[in-house]
């Protein structure tokens, strides 16, 4: 077996339970959704299996970004899975 690369991606940090959107509660600046949106549709679209995807996404943004990218990722594969 080849030697896979490895991606440190951090922890999801919750700041706040009362927060009225997920990125404020987990720390990510509003102005970052719209390019957590757009990079997990490039990953959708730019690789050819979702393990491929993940790691698109891993290559590029870590820890809370990461996690939040990957949920959309997820929301991404379910659409296109019911659409199929």
């Amino acid at each position: 077996m080849k030697n896979m690369p490895t991606y440190n991606l951090g922890t999801l940090n919750i700041v706040s339970h009362d927060a009225s959107k997920l990125t404020e509660a987990i720390g990510i600046p509003e102005h970052r959704f719209d390019d957590l949106v757009q990079l997990a549709r490039s990953a959708w679209d730019y690789e050819d299996t979702i393990s491929e995807s993940i790691e698109y996404v891993a290559q590029r943004v870590t820890g809370s970004e990461a996690v939040l990218a990957l949920i959309i990722l997820g929301r991404i594969w379910e659409q296109n899975s019911d659409n199929k």
